[in-house]
């Protein structure tokens, strides 16, 4: 008996299992070309998730830097500090969501 990820919700599940205890998909019932479709069906959403956050993370770092071109803060001031703070997450979840993107691609 080994361990195996299922193709619906990709929790660990039994090798043996009939059904997925999480997400009640009748593994049985389907063919292995259903199941590696469903699992690539998966692979893809997940990767359109990371695609929309790493989106989301260049409209917060742009936004920092935008607002940090045109509004010219001053040095030490709040509203310096949101902006330099914008800029330095958005930055960072923009890497990070785009090294898990090639993670996931090359996973393949």
């Amino acid at each position: 008996m080994a361990i195996v990820q299922c193709p619906g919700c990709s929790k660990s599940i039994s090798n043996k299992s009939t059904v997925c205890p999480h997400c009640q998909l009748q593994l049985k019932e389907m063919t292995a070309e259903q199941i590696e479709r469903l699992a690539n069906k998966q692979r893809i959403s997940k990767q359109q998730k990371f695609m929309n956050h790493s989106f989301l993370a260049l409209i917060l770092f742009l936004g920092g830097f935008l607002y940090m071109y045109w509004r010219q803060p001053e040095a030490d001031s709040v509203q310096m500090m949101a902006a330099q703070g914008a800029i330095a997450v958005g930055c960072v979840w923009y890497l990070v969501n785009r090294v898990i993107l090639i993670y996931l691609k090359k996973k393949k």
